[in-house]
């Protein structure tokens, strides 16, 4: 299986840019889990965290909003207001 390539970015520093297996976010429609070969999508993200599993350990990023984009071939790209 394709590993997700994931990259999220704060205003002033890039917490994050590798692979994982998944990666739950808080949408402001609620928590979704992404997994690779998802499908596209746009999405608002609400404040709360985000979980990142890379297969060997879970990160925890505590984010105010922002926003998710899933993009072909399983790239995501997470813009957050403060991390």
């Amino acid at each position: 299986m394709t590993n997700l390539k994931i990259a999220i970015i704060a205003k002033d520093k890039v917490a994050y840019d590798g692979e994982a297996i998944s990666v739950v976010v808080p949408t402001k429609s609620g928590i979704i889990e992404v997994l690779p070969e998802h499908m596209q999508l746009v999405s608002a993200l609400a404040k709360g965290d985000i979980v990142l599993d890379t297969g060997s350990e879970k990160n925890t990023f505590t984010i105010s909003g922002g926003v998710l984009e899933i993009k072909p071939k399983s790239s995501v790209i997470i813009l957050v207001d403060i991390i």
